[in-house]
């Protein structure tokens, strides 16, 4: 493992850890339930396996550099972007904000990830994972340009959805645009390409 590699390891985890410790302080004030303490701890483990995950030759080879540093820094952002509200909802009691930042946090999220799509070399770990794409690499790359419309429009809808709240609109949306388009696009790829041959 490279040292910068073993440095982004070691200080996410340490990140994590830190949530952790202070998700358990928040229990005990009354914050928080032991549910989140049990997130935070599987946070620390998760962190760790992701970030081990990442470091194999295959992902920092193929993968796009800035969505692998993304996914060794998913869990410590992930952490604070949940702790956030908690600590807001004991300062403001009367509030509930927390569903609405939870949208805009993921709808953030696929922005970022579909922005850094089309960079995406063929790997099993970052991306969309279709057996099928995995052996066609004019597939991989097609089905990641028009994914990352889809995942960057999703975000915004995601973004959008506390101004409004038809859950059931944006939920099946979000689902068509960010999963359903880009496996059958790549479907549609995948027997047109077997009919050629």
């Amino acid at each position: 493992m490279k040292q910068k590699d073993k440095h982004t390891l070691i200080t996410s985890t340490i990140f994590c850890s830190v949530l952790f410790v202070f998700s358990a302080m928040l229990n005990k004030t009354g914050g928080n339930s032991d549910t989140c303490i049990l997130l935070y701890g599987c946070a620390v483990l998760l962190n760790i396996v992701l970030n081990l995950r990442l470091n194999a030759e295959t992902v920092s080879v193929n993968g796009a550099k800035k969505l692998v540093s993304l996914g060794k820094w998913i869990m410590p952002i992930t952490g604070l972007a949940y702790l956030i509200p908690q600590v807001y909802l004991i300062l403001f009691p009367a509030q509930n904000i927390m569903e609405s930042l939870v949208y805009v946090f993921v709808g953030i999220l696929f922005i970022i990830s579909g922005n850094y799509f089309p960079k995406n070399h063929i790997n099993p770990y970052v991306g969309l994972k279709f057996p099928w794409l995995f052996h066609d690499e004019d597939g991989w790359y097609k089905t990641h340009k028009l994914g990352s419309y889809t995942w960057l429009l999703s975000g915004v809808i995601m973004i959008m959805h506390p101004l409004h709240g038809l859950t059931f609109a944006t939920v099946s949306l979000i689902i068509l645009l960010a999963g359903v388009i880009p496996f059958i696009y790549s479907l549609f790829l995948y027997f047109k390409k077997r009919k050629s041959n």
